[in-house]
């Protein structure tokens, strides 16, 4: 068999291949945060079409959390029956289903989301991305969104999921605490970088302590920022030791912010051309410091690649690919070892925006115009 469609375990879930699709941003949700009927649609096509874990996302902790109008919640207990019948459906069409919990700190538009009057971040300042000024949490407050994370990872598995993500990574709320560029507070959550990665600790235990031992809680984290000044390698896999030990079930890789984009660095959603599997090398240096599982995301297209990959790292996720080939692991498994048809044109970023997930080229195939 080949390797990438060997099962493995994340904690005491068993995965059936060892392709995943990362969480993005549908913009298929309800304004009250309830998953439509085309997200549903999407994630079976995923199940359906072979996905070994489908990470669904990325889904707010608290409404002052969430970053688009059209995102997925799971900040109230009423969303636990729409957000069942989503998993119930993946699962019945054979899919495994995680959800990636997020708080998006001040990344964000405000002018998408016009009741977002005041901005929340680790510390006072011009917001450098979106140019707003930003509120320094209390310490109260964070204890309320370390309660956030907690309440909505029970609700996720009362709602069907089989796992919880925690989103750390992309220039939100838990990375631009672990970020020098972001954090200058002066209390027990600045300064050194065990201060700085405090409320990620605070927000696992919160979370553990809530799903309890045997539910996996894996982690996304960005393990560069992209600029002088952010998140380093070095410290990243500092940060992946600690949470190994404190238990975390499997550690997913990226690099890239908004930040970094802004400032000449670069963001984490890479364009074509790029090398093939460009943030491997940072999932390798994390690998090297922790004995859970370790998935490396970011430009993989061409299974060969991937295989090789796989002989030194646990997964390989992807989410482009998928938007234009739901069948993608199936036809790979299959035999057909020719690289994914995406090419990285991005535009499916906008459509995210105006219609909701989706490739220019798979509707146009689906809608029989060429």
């Amino acid at each position: 068999m080949n390797i990438m469609g060997q099962p493995w375990k994340m904690g005491t879930l068993k995965i059936k291949n060892r392709l995943v699709r990362s969480a993005t941003g549908e913009g298929l949700s309800n304004e009250d945060g309830t998953p439509t009927q085309r997200l549903i649609d999407i994630s079976v096509e995923l199940a359906r079409g072979g996905v070994g874990l489908i990470i669904a996302g990325t889904a707010y902790i608290s409404r002052e959390g969430r970053g688009d109008k059209n995102t997925t919640g799971i900040d109230n207990n009423r969303l636990i029956e729409p957000l069942s019948r989503l998993c119930r459906a993946v699962h019945t069409a054979g899919g495994t289903l995680a959800v990636q919990l997020l708080h998006c700190g001040s990344t964000l538009n405000p002018a998408i989301l016009p009741e977002k009057e005041v901005l929340f971040g680790p510390s006072a300042m011009i917001d450098p991305v979106c140019g707003h000024p930003v509120v320094e949490l209390s310490k109260d407050h964070i204890l309320r969104i370390v309660d956030d994370y907690a309440n909505a990872a029970l609700r996720a598995k009362e709602a069907g999921f089989r796992a919880v993500q925690l989103h750390a990574a992309h220039g939100y709320l838990i990375n631009q605490f672990l970020s020098p560029s972001r954090n200058r507070r002066n209390d027990q959550y600045g300064g050194p970088l065990k201060h700085r990665a405090l409320l990620l600790y605070q927000v696992y235990e919160a979370v553990r302590g809530a799903v309890g031992k045997e539910f996996p809680i894996f982690i996304k984290m960005s393990a560069y920022d992209g600029f002088p000044g952010g998140v380093k390698p070095k410290e990243a896999a500092q940060v992946a030791s600690t949470l190994d030990v404190m238990g975390i079930d499997a550690i997913e890789v990226s690099a890239g912010t908004p930040e970094g984009a802004k400032k000449g660095g670069w963001d984490h959603i890479i364009p074509a051309p790029f090398k093939e599997g460009s943030l491997l090398k940072y999932a390798l240096q994390i690998k090297e410091k922790v004995n859970c599982p370790v998935i490396s995301v970011e430009g993989w297209r061409n299974p060969l690649e991937i295989t090789k990959a796989l002989e030194k790292i646990d997964a390989v996720s992807m989410s482009r690919p998928f938007i234009r080939e739901p069948n993608l692991v199936n036809r790979w498994l299959g035999g057909d070892l020719s690289p994914a048809r995406c090419i990285s044109c991005n535009e499916c970023l906008d459509l995210i925006m105006e219609s909701g997930l989706g490739c220019v080229f798979h509707n146009r195939n689906k809608d029989g115009n060429s």
